[in-house]
């Protein structure tokens, strides 16, 4: 019961402290969704290295030696523990390397805890291997996962919704301390214990079937086993960071993703080190190839035969969390079968699955991110999948019938093929033919902040509707006609006759001249509404984004605005560095039209920041088109709490004048603008044309969103 018990609360705080962390300081770095995938490279790696340090504890001949050294780590950890949450002096003064800033912000706040709890998983198993239920052994990494899952699903369904980050910290800092004393009994009994060090349980301690080549209790694992365990949980950590990268790009991302993805991870884990009926390498091995073949393009084919097949939203999202789940399955089944029978190997054992389970982490923060400028890691990652699935089912071909082996052969070719037919030329779809018009992807790169690119419309019938595309992710952040005509007439969410767009105009017909910030670059759209009196700020944090506005778009080059800067980094930060007299008319928010929303920006502190650098009768004109979340709420909630009056306005789409659907929320003291310029909301219809409701709709009785406190599950659409 007491290593059961530690195991369990150091895979619970382990998970626990992840979000916790990555949340804090999201903010920092602009909101990036890489912060997720940087800080899960620093979590990987330092479980590599408590692996390895439990690894070279367990080698030591005494364990009175292993138990003294682990019991001052406990105490070192215990002491620094008391200040998970970094604090402002750790906070960037730079955008410049934003992964070691990430990497050295968490080292500094948590490394040495984290690292302790890293080390409890292998290091008390192998101290349980000298008890009496030594065979059970492999149960206890199957009950860290299901703490480390209990972890994940409590973060945000219970402890987010109503609790701040502070106050999460301060219990996960008491949770520390109580695994610290739950270990130290364990060490002691470790101490006392004057059995000899490692023991090995038979091959069928457990009726688990176990590779030949580690059959025998004194028989040394060969290279060949070794590097499976390398490679087979490097394959599943691949898989895993690709999905979620994945569905992030073709979905968005949405609330639940990282949770969905991590947790059907680590469900993998449970099942396939807890009993052998959860695995059966056939039918796995099989199911990972048909989900291959429908995700590997092929689903294109009935069409081609005039049947009517489509994927929606949710028919995506699914298929990814199927395929994600069956292939961890396959990979952590075929690791557990590869197992040592010799206990004495079992650190070794847990270190090669912790340096495989970094790999992904590695992969994509500091190789795919670097090199790639789209998530090709995906495509890398189905063919090494194929390839396992085929090896496993041709392990089985020479006991299987002919019908069967023939059967086994066709599947497999059948989704080379397919891969093969997705992969021959990657770079294929940057010239689309699309019934009256032609896309061809004029440039696009990847970084830190995600992938953005440019792409260029070409209408055969209709020249003068020709234009270019500005993307972020999947996410349309801007166009502009290429006809000298309309070029510089606004289009997408910021039409002359959109929420922002009366708003500027109104300020314009008020003023003779204006200071106006506008968070959030994408095409420059807004810069056509600059007169040359005007001055604008754009805040932007990609530099990416810059570059290919200034290249592919001319708003920015031909704006009217007698001053214009261009303030690269997160806006909210480089707000904070103005000087208190630097006031605007305008304050434009125009970064939450994808599915990752900067949460910091639309904080209590961030709105007073901005309240702080408006004019008395200046306006906040927000743009809260958000196809997953119903950020209405949250900012009427921000205008209530700063005293000011507000409206909304919902437009429409409007394919001949590039006008998509958009919803704008304006704060102001401005009355009279009020008074020109009523709300107008989105009617939702019946068949029969009858009003169902109207959006955007309140959500009465949420809690303000603060630095402290914030949580998006009750705005989810």
């Amino acid at each position: 019961m007491p290593f059961a018990l530690t195991i369990f609360t150091s895979a619970f705080l382990l998970f626990q402290v992840q979000p916790l962390l990555s949340k804090q300081i999201l903010p920092w770095f602009g909101g990036s969704p890489a912060v997720w995938t940087t800080a899960m490279l620093f979590f990987q790696s330092l479980l590599c290295l408590g692996y390895l340090y439990a690894h070279a504890l367990a080698a030591l001949p005494s364990r009175k030696t292993q138990a003294r050294i682990h019991v001052v780590l406990l105490v070192l950890a215990a002491l620094l523990a008391s200040r998970v949450l970094p604090g402002t002096d750790l906070r960037p003064e730079s955008p410049d390397s934003p992964v070691f800033q990430v990497l050295l912000i968490l080292g500094a706040s948590v490394g040495l805890p984290y690292f302790c709890l890293a080390t409890t998983g292998p290091l008390v198993q192998h101290w349980f291997t000298s008890t009496a239920h030594s065979s059970s052994v492999f149960r206890l990494y199957a009950l860290s996962n299901v703490g480390s899952f209990l972890a994940l699903l409590s973060f945000p369904y219970v402890l987010e919704p109503w609790l701040e980050q502070q106050e999460m910290g301060r219990l996960w800092t008491a949770g520390f301390w109580v695994f610290a004393l739950l270990c130290l009994p364990v060490a002691l009994g470790a101490w006392q214990n004057k059995s000899p060090v490692g023991a090995a349980p038979s091959d069928a301690a457990d009726g688990v079937p176990v590779m030949k080549q580690d059959a025998g209790s004194g028989l040394k694992p060969s290279l060949a086993q070794r590097l499976s365990w390398v490679a087979l949980p490097a394959l599943a950590s691949l898989v895993f960071i690709a999905t979620t990268d994945q569905i992030s790009h073709d979905v968005a991302p949405e609330p639940g993703l990282w949770v969905a993805t991590l947790g059907l991870y680590l469900v993998t884990f449970i099942l396939t080190f807890d009993h052998p009926r959860w695995y059966r390498p056939k039918l796995f091995a099989f199911l990972t190839l048909v989900l291959l073949l429908a995700s590997s393009g092929l689903n294109d084919i009935p069409r081609w035969l005039g049947i009517q097949w489509d994927y929606g939203v949710n028919e995506v999202r699914w298929s990814h969390y199927a395929l994600l789940f069956v292939v961890c399955m396959l990979c952590h089944g075929e690791l557990y079968r590869r197992r040592p029978t010799d206990t004495r190997r079992l650190t070794e054992f847990y270190l090669c699955m912790s340096v495989g389970g970094a790999f992904g982490g590695l992969f994509v923060t500091l190789v795919a991110t670097q090199f790639f400028d789209d998530y090709y890691e995906w495509l890398i990652a189905l063919v090494l999948v194929a390839l396992l699935a085929c090896h496993v089912l041709f392990r089985f071909a020479g006991q299987a019938p002919d019908r069967m082996r023939q059967a086994a052969g066709a599947l497999t070719a059948v989704v080379m093929v397919g891969l093969l037919f997705v992969m021959e030329n990657p770079w294929s779809w940057r010239n689309v033919h699309k019934g009256d018009r032609t896309e061809i992807l004029l440039d696009q790169v990847r970084n830190f902040y995600g992938t953005v690119a440019v792409k260029e419309r070409r209408f055969a019938k209709e020249p003068e509707r020709d234009d270019r595309v500005f993307f972020s992710g999947n996410v349309t952040h801007g166009q502009q006609f290429l006809s000298d005509k309309l070029r510089h007439v606004p289009t997408t969410y910021y039409a002359r006759d959109s929420g922002i767009g009366e708003t500027l105009q109104w300020a314009m017909s008020q003023k003779p001249s204006l200071s106006v910030a506008l968070i959030g670059l994408g095409a420059g759209t807004l810069a056509n509404y600059a007169r040359p009196a005007d001055a604008y700020d754009f805040y932007e944090i990609n530099p990416a984004a810059v570059r290919i506005a200034q290249e592919w778009f001319d708003n920015l080059s031909t704006c009217k605005a007698g001053e214009q800067n261009i303030l690269l980094g997160d806006a909210r930060l480089r707000m904070e560095q103005l000087p208190k007299d630097k006031l605007y008319d305008v304050i434009v928010l125009d970064a939450f039209t994808g599915g990752s929303v900067p949460i910091h920006l639309l904080t209590r502190e961030a709105f007073q920041i901005y309240r702080d650098h408006l004019k008395p009768d200046g306006h906040i004109a927000i743009n809260i088109t958000n196809a997953y979340l119903n950020l209405y709420p949250i900012v009427k909630a921000q205008a209530e709490v700063l005293g000011m009056a507000h409206r909304h306005k919902y437009q429409a789409v409007d394919e001949v004048r590039n006008v998509r659907r958009n919803l704008h929320f304006i704060m102001t003291h401005d009355q009279a603008y009020l008074k020109a310029y009523p709300s107008v909301n989105r009617d939702i219809r019946d068949d029969q044309g009858r009003v169902l409701r109207q959006e955007p709709y309140d959500q009465p009785g949420l809690r303000l969103w603060t630095d402290q406190f914030s949580s998006i599950a009750p705005i989810v659409r």
